[in-house]
């Protein structure tokens, strides 16, 4: 029987407030507020498999509960970034109010504030045998007015592709879709490439010298699947979004679920 794969899955859900009501120019009421996890498309695909475990944290919990202890981190086989800005696991909480923590520190003499920097967490974990994934969105890579900011991280620094500093999303209404370029590649091979759906957009990045391409997307043929040669293919970035908006087709594929089986089968073995 194999070892379960475990998988750290981080972002790609929101907090949602409405609707709104505007009842007059001095009443404005809101009547709901819920997480919408939009994460849940791609884990309850891969429910049929039992040699899979998938632990998902919204941005708003893996502000507060993405491990901050390495070996904590090392529970894991893959990490899984989707949508989710670097500063989620930049921060802590414990920084605001900044006041607090000022307070606390001169009672403490010869004490500083500090706390693990969670992307060199990252690093090392891949550096030390663990996978890792980025996928696209408003908030990966450089994302929507450059508010992803993972340019310049630790994290840039191990991805097979160079983030850009400006926004990088190409949105594509009309849909967009898939070629694959290495047919021979086990993430891949078999899957009839051919029948999978338009994407409606994606970040725009460019390959390191150590990136191995198993796909592209759109007219231009900008990278989609990439893997890194440096880190033994246990480093993956997929440039479009896994599930919605980009992905709103993509989640109704038929091999959806396959193929992000092979995707975490492979990192995990590799």
């Amino acid at each position: 029987m194999n070892k379960q794969i475990k998988v750290l899955y981080v972002g790609d859900a929101g907090l949602v407030f409405g609707p709104m009501i505007f009842e007059s120019p001095f009443i404005i009421e809101t009547k709901d507020a819920y997480i919408r996890n939009w994460a849940q498309y791609l884990i309850d695909s891969l429910k049929k498999y039992n040699d899979i475990s998938i632990t998902h944290m919204s941005s708003v919990q893996a502000y507060r509960d993405f491990p901050k202890d390495y070996d904590k981190l090392r529970e894991y086989d893959v990490v899984f970034l989707s949508d989710v800005s670097s500063e989620v696991l930049r921060f802590y909480p414990e920084f605001f109010p900044i006041e607090e923590l000022r307070e606390v520190t001169l009672l403490k003499e010869k004490e500083y504030v500090g706390m693990p920097d969670r992307l060199e967490l990252v690093k090392r974990f891949v550096e030390e045998g663990g996978a890792l994934i980025m996928a696209g969105g408003w908030y990966s890579f450089s994302g929507r007015f450059g508010n992803g900011a993972w340019y310049r991280t630790p994290i840039a620094e191990i991805l097979p592709v160079q983030i850009s500093e400006v926004d990088d999303r190409v949105e594509t209404p009309t849909g967009v879709m898939v070629k694959v370029v290495d047919n021979n590649h086990e993430i891949v091979r078999g899957i009839p490439w051919d029948t999978c759906p338009p994407f409606l957009g994606y970040n725009k990045l460019k390959l390191k010298d150590d990136s191995l391409l198993l796909a592209t997307i759109g007219e231009s043929n900008d990278p989609l699947i990439v893997l890194s040669k440096r880190y033994d293919e246990r480093v993956m970035v997929f440039t479009s979004d896994p599930v919605l908006h980009w992905g709103i087709n993509f989640v109704k594929w038929e091999y959806y679920p396959e193929f992000w089986y092979r995707v975490f089968n492979w990192l995990r073995r590799k």
